[in-house]
């Protein structure tokens, strides 16, 4: 449903411009708040242009967060817990949120985080195994990872390679 906002024609340039900002990539609505009020529009205008390019197709959360978990885990190689953190911080509502983070492809899931693993134990320079365990546990925590879905990756590689 499209609503006819109407801009005056100094606003009308701002609206433009966020049009644009806005077809290049996929943007959230915090992201085109923040453009807009840099590029001087007022919080008024911010929010009614920000309201127009929802109401217009321009903004989508939902695909928006769908697009940002894919991208972060495929370049990035970050697990749920990073990607979820993220979102929050760009103000995304924890409902949008949870269902992108339930929509993650589970095997390319777990085989992002089986490579991740393999590949820093690879370049963990430890003789101590309770430290390389450990060091290996920190890296895919901080790469947003649950402890129990790197206990469990960290035991599946354990006992192929045995």
């Amino acid at each position: 449903m499209q609503n006819k906002v109407n801009f005056t024609e100094s606003e009308q340039a701002f609206l433009l411009k966020a049009e644009q900002y806005c077809s290049t990539s996929e943007q959230c609505c915090s992201s085109v708040r923040e453009k807009l009020l840099n590029w001087g529009a007022s919080r008024d205008l911010t929010e009614r242009i920000t309201l127009s390019l929802v109401d217009n197709g321009y903004i989508d959360e939902e695909r928006y967060c769908r697009i940002y978990c894919d991208s972060k885990l495929h370049l990035q190689k970050w697990g749920r817990l990073k990607i979820a953190y993220q979102l929050r911080g760009k103000r995304i509502n924890n409902v949008v949120i949870e269902k992108a983070i339930q929509e993650i492809d589970e095997e390319l899931y777990r085989e992002t985080l089986v490579k991740l693993a393999e590949n820093k134990m690879h370049t963990i320079k430890e003789d101590d195994p309770r430290k390389r365990k450990a060091k290996l546990m920190s890296y895919l925590a901080s790469h947003g990872f649950t402890h129990e879905e790197i206990e469990n990756t960290i035991n599946e590689i354990l006992t192929n390679k045995q």
